[in-house]
């Protein structure tokens, strides 16, 4: 029986069936910690630095560590620099702490990135571009299980390196949060930490991205919409921002975060006037967005109608 995954822009990556009755709920976890780091690492004694870094959601997180899609070099750069920050992570965790203080994690990385070469690095990592990403760059980087300098040996030969795309659409410390805690639910799988612009993931062997054909085929939708339902009725948001953002403060009020995603995206296309070219600038004027604005207004008025008649009725 073939394995299938689908290779989705949030956080919903690889489509793995849950198959426990009750979902392990998640610690807090801190969106606005990526901020903080951020604003850290831009001082004078950091913002030089590619190896400065905090952890956030129990792992690494270089907000000064770039990556470009164009450059494999760079790719493979920032897959081992966090492959080996979160090995040595998990070997010297204690209580989500690291032993000897994160002076000394950067002290050990910036050690080992001295003594492996860029040329040995290449010849021992290979990388390859994954197809089906929408907004995101995808990257498999394989053979870690070769090196043998790493803090604890890799029980892994591949990761998956996620370069983030659409700018401004997506906010990134709430996707990656709300990631990490569906890892430690056991639900995704694998999250390794975060560079400046995406994040490392655990690469599933045997899975491949689903095909138009594949969702074309009623009975694979259905399964993914009875694996999705069952997410939602089970898992629980770790209490704190992540959960005030997905579901609102209102104790008795449950919020649709798709309809703010939608209305935020209608604000900022409607915000351009002109794009890069005279060519996108047509497209988006054929779009009729007003048009658009006001179908997707009525869709969100016809929902909270229905609940209001469901609640109504008991």
């Amino acid at each position: 029986h073939e394995k299938k995954c689908h290779a989705a822009e949030t956080t919903d990556h690889f489509f793995l069936p849950l198959h426990t009755d009750q979902l392990r709920i998640p610690p807090t976890m801190p969106p606005s910690d990526y901020i903080r780091t951020r604003e850290l690492s831009q001082e004078p004694s950091n913002s030089n630095n590619e190896s400065y870094f905090k952890v956030v959601d129990y792992q690494p997180y270089f907000p000064n560590l770039s990556v470009s899609a164009s450059d494999i070099s760079s790719v493979k750069h920032a897959a081992l620099v966090l492959v080996y920050s979160s090995l040595l992570l998990r070997n010297s965790n204690n209580g989500g702490q690291i032993d000897n203080g994160e002076a000394e994690h950067q002290k050990r990385l910036t050690n080992f990135l001295a003594q492996v070469s860029s040329a040995e690095v290449s010849s021992e990592l290979s990388c390859t571009k994954v197809t089906g990403g929408i907004t995101n760059a995808l990257f498999r980087v394989s053979g870690f299980l070769s090196i043998n300098s790493l803090p604890v040996p890799a029980d892994f030969d591949s990761v998956l390196v996620r370069i983030f795309g659409a700018e401004g659409m997506i906010d990134r410390d709430i996707e990656t949060s709300t990631y990490a805690a569906l890892c430690h639910a056991d639900i995704a799988y694998k999250y390794m930490g975060r560079f400046s612009n995406g994040r490392i993931e655990g690469w599933l062997d045997g899975y491949h991205p689903l095909q138009n054909q594949d969702l074309a085929d009623e009975s694979t939708s259905l399964e993914i919409a009875k694996e999705m339902a069952r997410l939602h009725c089970l898992f629980q948001l770790p209490e704190g921002e992540l959960r005030d953002h997905h579901c609102g403060t209102e104790l008795d009020v449950i919020s649709v975060g798709l309809w703010d995603q939608l209305s935020s995206w209608m604000e900022q296309a409607k915000g351009y006037s002109e794009f890069k070219t005279a060519n996108d600038t047509e497209r988006a004027r054929a779009l009729q967005l007003d048009k658009i604005e006001t179908e997707v207004k009525t869709i969100i008025q016809s929902f909270a109608a229905q609940v209001e008649e469901e609640n109504d009725s008991g």
